[in-house]
Formats: C-alpha cells, sequence, structure tokens
C-alpha cells in the first residue's frame, strides 16, 4: 500500500486547496494518475496523500455540503473539504486566494437552515439533520463570502427532488443496475441523475473514477431509450471519454459507452455522428473479433440503416447486401438472417416507391465496399 507522507508545518489549508487544484487542472490532459505523479514530485508530498486530499475533496456520503455546491463569493473558485490531522474541517477555494478558511459544520448548518426555509418539502421526514444533503435538489450554486453568515444563494427555477444524496458513486451505480433490472427505469435514472446531478457533461474534465464514469454511461443508456435521447445525448459522450481516458479505447466498457453514444446520435437526429460512431465500432469489432463475427455484422447492419435514413441510400444497400450474404455464409440458420434481408427489400421499395431509378446490379458491391464505408472522416 503507498505510504502517506507524515503532516509538516507547511500543510495548511491553502497548501492542500492549491495542491488539489494543480492536480485537477493536470487531469483532463494527462489523467488521474500522471497529474497525481507530477504534482507529488513538484510538492515533495506522497503520492498517497494527494490522492487522499483529491478523494476528500470529492467524497459525497462523509462531505457536510455536498462537492461541487459551494464556490467563493470573493474569486469566484470552487470551494473544497480541507481536514488536516489534528485540526477541523474546513472549506477553502481552489487555488486559494488569500481568504480565511470556512468551518465546515458552521456551513452545513447554515446551508441546511437556508434549505430548511425555503424548500422543506424536499426533505424527507425524518431527514432534517440531513437537510444540507439535499440542497443541490433547490440550490445551483452556494457562493460563500466574509464567512459562513455571508451566503449568496442561486435557488434552481424548478427543484427536483433527490434520491439517495449520501451515496456514495459506487452504492448509486450498483442500485440503479438493481432497479434497471427489475424494469424501474424511473427509479434508476433518478438515482443516477442525483449523483451527477452537479456535474457539467460539457466539460473538459471528465470523470476521475471509473464509478462515476460507469454511472454516466447507465444514465445515458436508460435515458436513450426510457426518455429524452437529446438529454442522454451529452451524458453518452462524456461518459465515453471518459471511460476511454480512465480504461484505454479497447476497453469493453468504453464501446459499451460507444454503443450508446451512437444510439444517442441516431435518435437525435445526428446521422454523420451516429455513422462515425457505428464505422468506429465495426472497426474495433473486426478487429478483436473478425470481420465476419456476429458484433461487426450487427454494426454493420445498423451502419446500413443509419446510411439509408441520411439519405445514402446506394451505400446502405450495398454495405447491407454485403452484410446479409456474409452472414448467410458465416452463421447460417441465425434468426437475424431473414431480418437482415426483409430490410434489404424495404431499402428496394423504398427507392421503387420514390422514383430513384438506380442502375441494375446496385447491390453487388465492390470487394471493399465494407472497409470503404468504415473509414469515413468526422466531416464526410
Amino acid at each position: 500500500m503507498p505510504t502517506r507522507s507524515l503532516p509538516v508545518a507547511s500543510w495548511t489549508p491553502a497548501f492542500v486547496a492549491d495542491t488539489v487544484a494543480a492536480t485537477l487542472r493536470r487531469v483532463s490532459e494527462r489523467g488521474l494518475p500522471p497529474a497525481v505523479k507530477e504534482v507529488a514530485s513538484e510538492c515533495g508530498v506522497s503520492r498517497a496523500t494527494i490522492e487522499e486530499w483529491v478523494a476528500r475533496a470529492r467524497a459525497v456520503p462523509s462531505a457536510p455540503v455536498p462537492p461541487g455546491l459551494t464556490a467563493c463569493h470573493l474569486c469566484a473558485n470552487r470551494m473544497i473539504l480541507v481536514h488536516l490531522p489534528g485540526g477541523p474541517q474546513v472549506y477553502l477555494c481552489m487555488p486559494a486566494c488569500g481568504r480565511a478558511p470556512v468551518p465546515a459544520q458552521a456551513l452545513r448548518d447554515a446551508v441546511a437552515q437556508a434549505v430548511l426555509h425555503r424548500a422543506p418539502h424536499l426533505v424527507p421526514p425524518g431527514k432534517t439533520e440531513f437537510a444540507a444533503a439535499y440542497a443541490p435538489g433547490a440550490l445551483r450554486r452556494v457562493a460563500v463570502g466574509a464567512d459562513h453568515t455571508d451566503l449568496h444563494l442561486t435557488w434552481r427555477s424548478h427543484p427536483c427532488q433527490l434520491v439517495g444524496p449520501r451515496m456514495s458513486m459506487a452504492q448509486r451505480l450498483s442500485y440503479a443496475r438493481a432497479r434497471a433490472d427489475h424494469g424501474d427505469h424511473v427509479r434508476a435514472i433518478q438515482v443516477l441523475h442525483t449523483g451527477l446531478l452537479l456535474t457539467d457533461p460539457t466539460d473538459d474534465i471528465c470523470a476521475l473514477d471509473l464509478a462515476t464514469a460507469l454511472a454516466a454511461a447507465l444514465l445515458a443508456e436508460l435515458t436513450v431509450v426510457h426518455a429524452d435521447p437529446s438529454t442522454a445525448l451529452p451524458w453518452a459522450g462524456w461518459a465515453h471519454r471518459s471511460l476511454r481516458g480512465l480504461l484505454g479505447g479497447t476497453a469493453p466498457e468504453a464501446h459499451a459507452a460507444l454503443r450508446v453514444l451512437a444510439l444517442a446520435h441516431r435518435r437525435s437526429g445526428n446521422l454523420a455522428d451516429a455513422a462515425n460512431c457505428y464505422s468506429d465500432l465495426i472497426r474495433h469489432h473486426s478487429k478483436v473479433e473478425g470481420p465476419r463475427a456476429l458484433p461487426t455484422l450487427a454494426a454493420q447492419a445498423t451502419l446500413a440503416l443509419v446510411l439509408y435514413q441520411d439519405g445514402h441510400c446506394l451505400q446502405a444497400r450495398q454495405l447491407l447486401a454485403r452484410t446479409a450474404a456474409d452472414h448467410h455464409s458465416a452463421h447460417q440458420g441465425h434468426r437475424d438472417g431473414p431480418r437482415l434481408r426483409q430490410e434489404l427489400a424495404r431499402m428496394r421499395a423504398g427507392c421503387v416507391d420514390q422514383g430513384h431509378g438506380h442502375p441494375a446490379g446496385v447491390e453487388d458491391p465492390p470487394h471493399d465496399l465494407p472497409t470503404a464505408l468504415i473509414d469515413r472522416s468526422p466531416s464526410s
């Protein structure tokens, strides 16, 4: 287990806040482990200690005020929880702007009082001692002025009920999966949305941990199927970027997120982006499982549907004809064979109905057609 550094006199709340800020600044470019390693070397503090500081700044179950909710009214930077050995928990902006640290328990009580006064219906009966945990349902931002009594509150125009606000992200992910498996998709979406409420999926900084990235991927998957695809799209993109950064581009989790991103693009009407995602999936499956494997052929068939939907009927029919032929040859008797042929017949009928007048033999594709189609560039 990595060794933690022994506390020294130079470890002040401001030093911790500056160290955490320096680490998070580098995460989007290098990832968390390299960022921690660089900052540890520069500051003369062990990596385990910096990891502990960063984790505490982002902790949910034990945080007096939910992470990401508070900001310094003086410098506008986000505030984090700092707890040095032998000292009290305090909140301080990162990087520190020279202000005095804010006692964490006093800030928690002030936020709780504001929520109970303005939106008591958001705090379930018997949970008033945890009222501050429910603050994100009512508040977008808590800007802290000179001290904990000087709060500048930004209230939500449409307050939302939170589900399990004190859960860790790993607990939240497990609970959401269980609810989804039992068909309770609404509850699963609610519990995931609660955990990601203060996360901006358009931000350059991706998830710093696997549980958060997987939670975003599951939220996108459930939302695109059972709710609004346009709402799912930013989460699908953020989840894919996060998982690719955490696990690498060839990880199964990253490719599962890519499938969700492709579906979100397709259902949102972004057909060119959807086609590029499916092309990436074809390349991956072809390399890992082979060009005639069922996942490869399934991605090719879906790409053909997207191309047809986007008005590229010649390319679509050629690709689907080649896919159906390869499927019949490699997986004779498989239940998807008739579906592919039916879809090809539907495309033919559509071209006839619209009077396209394609020449005979249009579905005799050249040998390298699948390669040509999956090598689409983002601008194609």
